[in-house]
């Protein structure tokens, strides 16, 4: 009999440990669990600030690619019209030289036939003994 009480006792403290120790934890995981509810709040809160910056960031990335395309545009036109003003320039420095070609042709060849009468006037003069004409 002693024997069965013993058994009984060693049975009882064991089930009331094992219900001591589930009971503690449980309370561990409800804390455990609360912690994490914590934190997952937390976390979607900042996630939810992250995505509210990246949206405005992604917004001003736009607005500053659409300046910078309107000013490379800009620029691109104030280049075009350089350049056609550039053109325009040449094609008048062009129309000068051709100009100053043609008159140069022709005193290159006016100079050409005074310097062959001079030439030929000098030559008459050497074959003229006399120097009578």
């Amino acid at each position: 009999m002693e024997l069965l009480y013993y058994i009984c006792g060693i049975l009882s403290v064991g089930i009331t440990y094992a219900v001591f120790l589930l009971k503690r934890n449980q309370s561990h995981y409800h804390d455990a669990l609360a912690r994490l509810q914590s934190f997952q709040n937390i976390s979607s809160i900042r996630n939810g600030d992250v995505k509210e910056k990246i949206n405005e960031l992604s917004e001003y990335i736009k607005d500053v690619k659409s300046k910078m395309e309107k000013d490379q545009y800009s620029s691109v036109s104030e280049t075009n019209n350089r350049i056609g003003e550039l053109n325009k320039m040449t094609g008048v420095m062009n129309e000068k030289i051709t100009q100053n070609q043609k008159i140069l042709e022709t005193n290159i060849s006016r100079t050409s036939t005074e310097i062959n009468t001079i030439k030929n006037t000098l030559k008459q003069l050497g074959q003229d003994p006399d120097f009578i004409r």
